[in-house]
């Protein structure tokens, strides 16, 4: 079977710890026939295409953290429909009205997580919002994907 966790990504100890339950059952963990077994959070919104709901593992220092997984099996936003993805910034937008987000970042990794950084190869967009910069507080960093040039040896692990 295709891998379709990387453990190595994993943020956290439960995260890490959910995802060997999913090695370990050989299931993608966001096919929606297995999602809820492995998510716990409630369901926000289900759209025709999307599942929307928050992030089981919201980054540190974040104030929202909405998770969007597509319903359909895919790895690459090349593969979704026009109507997929108007109906992602739909459920994306209502939420941020509703939730009167001012400000934060989409994004969406895809295909191989060797080079995105992300823990799981079934598609799926983060909406994520902080707080407002100011004295002493600090940036929401996350994994986009990997430099093309190599660290210098004091960097590497």
């Amino acid at each position: 079977m295709k891998r379709t966790v990387n453990i190595s990504h994993a943020r956290t100890a439960f995260q890490r710890d959910v995802m060997k339950r999913v090695v370990r059952d050989k299931v993608c963990p966001f096919c929606t026939e297995h999602f809820l077994k492995y998510h716990t959070k409630p369901i926000i919104q289900e759209g025709r295409y999307w599942i929307l709901t928050e992030n089981f593992e919201p980054y540190k220092g974040s104030k929202h953290h909405l998770l969007a997984v597509a319903k359909k099996h895919v790895q690459h936003f090349s593969d979704l429909s026009p109507k997929a993805q108007t109906e992602l910034f739909t459920l994306f937008g209502a939420e941020a009205r509703k939730r009167n987000i001012p400000g934060g970042a989409l994004f969406m990794r895809f295909g191989d997580t060797d080079y995105t950084g992300g823990t799981v190869e079934h598609l799926h967009a983060q909406l994520v919002s902080g707080g407002k910069h100011g004295k002493g507080k600090e940036p929401l960093i996350t994994y986009l994907g990997y430099s093309t040039k190599k660290a210098p040896a004091s960097a590497q692990k």
